[in-house]
């Protein structure tokens, strides 16, 4: 075989092996920017329409609420440009609104037990389930953060489309950034007897990026770390200094 020969054949093995590499399962890649957190101005009607759905603290935190923002309230342009979890935050000059990612849901909420830093897990909520989650990880109150997006196993929805979707078991990271996401997908089938899938997700850097799903061979928890799942709690005082902030009432807001 001549050189041209065996450029050819070398090139077309590369091609070759390149194109099976890309039918594994996708490694959830960082978003950047603007796709990942997006602060919204604190208004009354902002607040208020959170407040329909019901706001929440967490039990360890003084300073967070977690509500939810409607896709279908008016006006529908405030809708298009900010719907989904939102959370407000009190810092050293007030109130601040943040969405994790537009137009999903929280579907879990892990806090440092000690420290800053905050995890969120959403998933798209309009029509069928969305089939990936998004982690925003961020230690400092969203000032910044970081935020990747993990497509749902191609198990799911196979042969054809059954609504399946996974929903997060647990979540940890340890203090070098190493940690893993467990989800768990209910599954009913024709001519199936129902049974539960299991699949974890690892990170190397503090949740940055995220592995392509895993199979597991049945429920485990993730291993122990840094984070502890958020308790929601009932927190009057907390939302009426809010709304106290919101209406520019600095007698109302402590």
């Amino acid at each position: 075989m001549g050189k041209q020969g065996l450029f050819i054949a070398v090139a077309s093995a590369v091609v070759l092996f390149t194109a099976s590499g890309q039918a594994r399962e996708p490694r959830a890649a960082p978003k950047e920017g603007l796709t990942c957190v997006k602060t919204v101005p604190l208004t009354v009607k902002l607040v208020e329409d959170a407040a329909e759905s019901g706001l929440q603290g967490v039990e360890s935190r003084d300073d967070l609420l977690i509500g939810t923002l409607s896709y279908l309230r008016e006006p529908r342009e405030a809708a298009e440009a900010a719907s989904g979890t939102v959370l407000f935050i009190k810092g050293p000059k007030g109130w601040r609104a943040v969405i994790p990612q537009h137009e999903e849901n929280e579907v879990g909420v892990y806090l440092a037990s000690q420290g800053r830093k905050l995890v969120v897990v959403t998933q798209r909520q309009i029509g069928d389930p969305g089939q990936s989650f998004t982690v925003v990880v961020t230690s400092d109150d969203f000032t910044t953060s970081t935020c990747a997006t993990l497509p749902f196993p191609r198990e799911l929805n196979q042969p054809t489309w059954n609504g399946e979707y996974l929903s997060p078991h647990d979540l940890d990271l340890d203090a070098r950034g190493r940690g893993v996401l467990i989800g768990s997908a209910s599954l009913e089938r024709q001519e199936e007897p129902p049974r539960t899938l299991w699949f974890s997700y690892a990170t190397r850097d503090g949740g940055r990026s995220w592995g392509a799903p895993r199979a597991l061979t049945g429920q485990q928890d993730a291993p122990s770390g840094t984070l502890v799942p958020a308790r929601r709690v009932e927190a009057p005082a907390l939302v009426a200094d809010l709304r106290a902030f919101a209406r520019g009432d600095p007698k109302g807001a402590r």
